[in-house]
Order: C-alpha cells, then structure tokens, then sequence
C-alpha cells in the first residue's frame, strides 16, 4: 500500500530527531572541510607573532606622585597673612587646575625640546634596532632651524674619535669632524662625542630626526596625570615608552619644570608686588617730608614754644573730648553701615563690628553672620525655593529685628553721648579761646605727619616681609615618588601569540563563512524541508569516479558507499509502488542544468535491474543526452525517430549486454518539435506498451527551470524524483520546486539529495567509513 508523502515526511523527520535547533555537527563538518586552510593561516598567524615577539620591544609602564598644595580644602577659620587673604602672592590652588597645567603644551614642550626626544638613537644588528637613549655615542646638536626640520634618517658611521660620515637619503656620504658646524637646509647643527664614543668606533648608528611637533604631540597624549584618592591631594603622572630611562627621564625632568614654572609665577608676582610696595614709598617719602616742612615752617615762622600749664590742661581737655566724639562719630558710622545692612536684603558681606563695645550686638551680629554662611552652603546644593530655607529665612529675619532693636537703643545712647561732648566742646572753645589760633592750625600739621609716617612704617614693615618671601621661595608641590618603571607583566608577552591564534581562526571562518553566503547554495537537508515540505526520499554521496556507472567499477572500494546508497534508494522507490500489475512510471527530472539527474537515472536503473526487476530508462533530454554515452552506447536513432516513424518499435529498444533486465530507448536525432511529438497518441500507446512489459519505466527528462517537457511527461508518471544537488542547486530554486508540489505540476513529488560531501543523511555517517581492504577480503 503506497504511503502518503506528507506522512513519509513527517515520519523521516522524527526518525531524525529534526528540529529548529543548530546542526552543530553540520557546522563543524563545514568548516573542518578547510582544515588545510585553519592550518596554512594559523602557521603564517603564528610565525607573524613570533617574529613580532622577538623584534618588537616591551612597553614599559613609568609612574611618579606628588603631593599638591590644595587650597580649596583649608578651612575657613584658618589663619591667614594680609597679603594671602588679599591673594597677593599666594594666590589659591586647585589640584584639579594643576592636573590640566601638567598636561600642558608649554610645559611638555620644555621637556621635549631640554631632552631632545625629536631625536632618537638606533644602532641596526640585522633586523633588530636597538635604541640607544642614554647610552649613544653622539649627540645630534641644532644651533638654528630654518623652519620646520623635515623628518629624516642620517645613517652616520663612526670612523674614528675625530672624525665619522653620514649617508642621507639620497645615499650621498659626506665626511665631517666632530662638533664642527655644518648649514644645510635644516639649519645650522652639529654632532659631537660621548663617552660611550670609543665602543663604536667602526659602526654605524641611526639618527632618527622626527617631526618636533608631532612629538611634543605624542607626548602630551601619552602622558596621564590622576588623582588615585579624591580625598587627598596626591596626585599620580604616568606615562608609557620603548625605553624606561627614557620615561623616567621625561616624569622627572616635567615634574621639574612644573616646579619651575611654579616658582617663576610666584616670584614675578612677588618681584610685582614689591615694585608697587617701593613706588608708594617714594611717593611717601615725599608726602612725608612735605608735612614735618609744613610744621616746622609754621612754628619758625610764627615763634612758637611751650603754653602754660593752663594751656596744657586746656588743650588736654579738648583733644581728650575730640578724641571721644570722634570715637562716638566712629561707632555712629558703624552702627549707621550696619543698619543700611540690616535694612537692605542682602545676605552677602557682613559689615565689620570692630569698635562696637556692646557684647549683645556683637552676638547678635555673629550669629546673623553665621545664620547667612549656612544658607550660603545650603544655596550650593539646593535651589533657594526649597522648603529647608524657611526655618533658616526666619531666623535670619528675627535676628535682624533684634539687630535693629539693639542698633536703635545703641544708637541713641551714642547720640546723646555726642551731644554732650558737643556742648562740652562748646564750653571748653569758649573756655580756651585766648590760646592762638595758631597753635590749633599746629595741631592738624602734626595730625598730617603723624599719618603718613605710620603709613610710610606699615609698608616698610611689609616690604620686608614680602622680601623674605622672595629669598626663600619654595614649590608648594612635593616629590613624593620620583619616576620609576614597572616590571612588564607576563600576560603581555603573550598577548601577541593569542592574537595570532585569534585572527588564525577568525580569517579561515570569515572566509568560509563569506564563500557559504557567495554562493548562496542549498548545503542542508532541512533547508530544502523547511522551504518545499517535501520528503527527502534519498540521499547520494559526492564520490569522484571515473565512470557514471557505479557497478562499472565494483572491485573500487570507494563504489560500495554509492551501491548501497542506490539500494536504499530502490527499497524507498519498490516501497512507493502504487500497483503491482502494470509498470511503475517514474519521472525523474531537476531544475537546472548539472544537478545529478542522468547519473541517478542511470544508477538506480542499474540497481533495479540488478534486483531482477525489468527496467527500461527513457532518455527524454534530447537536448543534452548523456545516458547513452554513459552505457557506452553510441549515438543512433531513438525516441524521436520513432514518433516521427521514421523507425519500428523493434528499433526502437535497445538492449545493455552488461545488464540482462535493463533496456534503453536513446533520445534520437535532434528535432525543434519534441514537445509536439509528446502530445501524440503514438507516444501514449508506446507508454502504454512498456507498461505491460516492465516493472519500471524512468523518464529522464530535461531541467523543468528551463524546458517544460517534464510537466508534458508528468500526465504519464506515478512517481517525480526531483533532484537537488550539495553545494550547487541555488536556494532560489526551492521557491520553484515548493510551487510545482503546491501547483500539483508534478505526481508525487520526492527529493533526491545528491553530491553531499559530508556523509550520508547529514550525520556525517559515510559507509566508506564502514568497509575497508579487511572486510573485503
């Protein structure tokens, strides 16, 4: 009883254990298939890696700390010179602020240009250059660029302690003496000896002149500058290079050269200072004589001495009640600032309280001031519309009330208080008003000089102390680690051999992977179910032979896989025998040209005549014959012939010596109307007749993607073998192939998976694996 092909399917699926799942076994089969490939890349990856190994030099990773001046986190109660508050000569630092100065173009400038690492020293040993920094016997010497130097190499050869040549690019050599000048288009320059002269004598040795601006470039990039703990002001500067004294040298020598800069600010501000400190000087040298003149003049010129005791005590009285109402007039302004402060809606800049005498005002003062500095901080994290200001805003309003509370009381104490002094004042005017006038005009000279002479000290005083503070200036920053290299880790020798086993396989499997989608062939048998759903009746082996028939060359080891793959094949056709009467007509037919269909043909004919079955094979491509060649039978009338009748029947049907139960009906001479031929009643009586006289009838008909003889045949057919080949058959056609089954073009349609070059079934089982010389024997 035939089986239904849907039901074949499903039950060749399950028998497989297929799902959505990746084949990995079909992957790993794919890309094995190229070991030579995986090898030849891994070697050349590897060798390249060695050789990197061996050439290339380790990197060194160089480091140095110091410990920054952080002014930003000094509290604010800390006492403080005059001039540090007026930032004066120390002005603030930040150590962010001095990681960017680091960082700087200027100061990596300095560096490059005092070490020269625009230029460097190689001496050659074959393929190996070693650098000679620190360690070379001369030393390349510019006095005067003109221009920008152009990058080059300078291949000098030492030819004795006085005297060496230089080969330049052009291969010109030049002789030259030691630390004589030489003007050329770079500019003046010179090289002289070291004392590591006398070792090369006789050798050669690179000096490699590179672009100065792209170094200083280099360098700045290369250098980082960070702080391992944000709560202290240590901050850390490392750097990488070929040569660790090299990256040692440059640390230290930026390090010192950022002290330097350092103390060049600070004493130009200094030196600025004290140059506008001794200019006011002079000017109140001037002021200063000027007014002891004035007095001095005034008392000659009006002759006056010594006054009376009275004198004395009446001129005591009224400097005693100045002073006082003075005073008063001082704390009066004070207490007026502070209202105008109170008053105002300001909260920044408390006035000053120096000369309040009242403890409550003063408190009160204080703690507005100190109510006012908490809200400052709370303003640096919070908006001020935020509802933690109001308990804070109204104690600031209620102090000030009572700050204006206190000021009002103060306030008319003192004006009274000044009244009195005033009609006090008054009284003792009237009381002295027979001492001369003159002796009052005395007094306000001497008060004149008595103001620019404390004047004229305080800067004095000042001066001096800027002045030591010139002497002895120091960097605020301080060496904590000088520069020093890390050991190189070993993780890092290695890394060049990993990368080479990376890219060793990477390049293979990109390669395959790319020539997988370049092609863009069916490769999988479950891409063909999942794009057609039909069954998969067979599968047949890549083998190269050399003959189509595989039974030609049965002694052949390799034949026995493809033999018994053709007997599976038999046993899956005889179990899909719709009737045991009449002969079974099976189509075998492919979408394009080269798919396997002739050789499937030929071989499963041979396979069931073998088994005693009576075969005949039709070769239906009259456009490309190959079965008749391929049973060594040459080319003569055929199938064309006869339907023309042009030949009898008896003609027609040839016979293969080699194999008693298979016939052969060749294509025939070449016709245009081949398809008109098929539609004839002389072709269906001939179908009929094999019929009744074989048990298999196969129609090789041409590829269905380009001749439509298969789908004239398939009215005659009981069973399609439609052929797909491995690697060959483009996706594209499984579209083609799922609208014929869908289309019902062609009878019971069946898949034969052909030239698989990875096993049988997909599994990688192969039965070459299973027979060998042993067992045949």
């Amino acid at each position: 009883m035939p089986i239904n092909k849907t039901q074949q399917a499903l039950t060749s699926r399950q028998a497989r254990g297929d799902d959505d799942s990746i084949d990995f076994k079909h992957i790993f089969r794919q890309y094995f298939g190229h070991w030579p490939l995986y090898l030849i890349c891994l070697t050349i990856a590897l060798a390249a890696a060695f050789a990197f190994f061996k050439i290339k030099k380790p990197v060194f990773d160089v480091k140095a700390t110091m410990l920054m001046q952080d002014d930003s986190k000094e509290k604010p109660n800390e006492d403080k010179s005059a001039l540090q508050e007026l930032d004066l000569v120390n002005p603030p630092k930040i150590v962010e602020n001095e990681i960017e100065v680091f960082k700087s173009r200027s100061l990596i400038k300095s560096v490059v240009d005092h070490l020269q690492l625009w230029v460097n020293y190689q001496s050659v040993d074959g393929l190996i250059k070693n650098d000679l920094y620190g360690m070379s016997p001369i030393t390349f010497n510019l006095y005067k660029s003109e221009g920008t130097i152009p990058s080059q190499v300078l291949i000098v050869k030492i030819l004795n302690s006085d005297a060496y040549c230089i080969t330049d690019e052009n291969k010109k050599v030049t002789n030259h003496r030691f630390r004589d000048t030489i003007a050329d288009r770079m500019g003046s320059w010179n090289i002289s000896p070291t004392a590591h002269l006398t070792q090369y004598i006789g050798k050669t040795v690179n000096v490699i002149l590179g672009d100065r601006e792209a170094t200083i470039l280099s360098y700045q990039n290369g250098v980082e500058v960070s702080m391992p703990d944000k709560l202290a002001s240590v901050i850390e500067l490392s750097t990488t290079d070929l040569n660790a004294k090299r990256g040692e040298d440059f640390l230290n020598n930026l390090i010192f050269y950022y002290k330097q800069a350092e103390l060049i600010e600070k004493n130009n501000l200094t030196k600025s200072t004290i140059d506008f400190i001794d200019k006011r000087l002079d000017s109140l040298v001037g002021e200063l004589n000027s007014a002891e003149g004035k007095v001095e003049g005034y008392r000659s010129s009006k002759g006056l001495t010594d006054l009376n005791a009275q004198s004395q005590v009446y001129l005591q009285s009224v400097q005693s009640n100045e002073a006082k109402s003075n005073e008063v007039s001082i704390q009066l302004s004070i207490l007026n600032g502070l209202e105008r402060y109170v008053n105002s809606n300001t909260d920044i800049g408390t006035p000053s309280v120096i000369g309040i005498s009242d403890p409550t005002l003063v408190g009160l003062i204080q703690k507005l001031s100190d109510l006012q500095l908490e809200k400052t901080k709370l303003l640096a994290t919070l908006p001020e519309q935020n509802p933690a200001f109001d308990p804070l805003n109204k104690q600031i309003t209620s102090t000030k009330q009572h700050v204006k509370e206190s000021l009002q009381n103060i306030k008319s104490s003192l004006l009274a208080t000044k009244r009195e002094l005033q009609s006090f004042k008054t009284t003792s005017q009237s009381s002295i008003s027979n001492i001369p006038g003159q002796e009052r005009q005395l007094v306000g000279l001497k008060r004149q000089q008595s103001i620019k002479e404390n004047l004229y000290t305080y800067l004095l005083q000042k001066r001096e102390q800027i002045s030591l503070s010139y002497a002895s200036s120091l960097s605020s920053a301080r060496l904590l680690d000088v520069a020093y290299s890390l050991p190189q880790k070993k993780s890092k020798r290695y890394i060049p051999f990993a990368a080479a086993l990376l890219l060793g396989l990477i390049i293979p499997t990109g390669f395959v992977y790319v020539k997988g989608l370049a092609k863009d062939t069916v490769n999988k048998r479950k891409e063909i179910e999942v794009a057609t759903s039909l069954p998969i009746l067979a599968e047949i082996s890549f083998t190269k032979l050399n003959h189509v028939i595989v039974t030609e060359k049965e002694n052949q080891q390799i034949s026995f896989a493809l033999i018994e793959q053709f007997r599976h094949l038999r046993t899956q056709l005889n179990i899909l025998r719709s009737s045991e009467k009449s002969g079974q007509i099976v189509l075998i037919s492919s979408s394009i040209t080269k798919e396997g269909k002739s050789f499937v043909s030929s071989n499963l004919a041979v396979s069931l005549a073998r088994s005693g079955k009576k075969t005949i094979l039709l070769e239906m491509d009259i456009y490309k014959p190959k079965i008749s060649s391929a049973f060594g039978l040459g080319k003569g009338v055929g199938l064309t012939d006869y339907l023309m009748g042009s030949i009898k029947r008896d003609q027609l049907i040839q016979e293969i010596p080699a194999h008693p139960n298979l016939r052969l009906i060749s294509s025939g001479t070449y016709v245009d109307s081949f398809a008109e031929l098929l539609d004839q009643s002389r072709f269906s009586h001939l179908i009929d007749e094999l019929k009744m006289e074989y048990d298999y009838i196969f129609l090789d008909t041409p590829p269905l993607h380009s001749i439509n003889d298969a789908n004239i045949l398939a009215q005659y057919s009981d069973t399609t073998l439609f052929v797909v080949r491995h690697g060959y058959t483009p996706k594209s056609m499984l579209a083609f192939i799922r609208k014929l089954d869908v289309n019902h073009n062609l009878p019971n349609m069946q898949i034969i998976f052909n030239g698989l070059k990875d096993g049988r079934d997909g599994t990688g089982y192969k039965y070459e694996s299973y027979y060998s010389h042993k067992d045949m024997a």
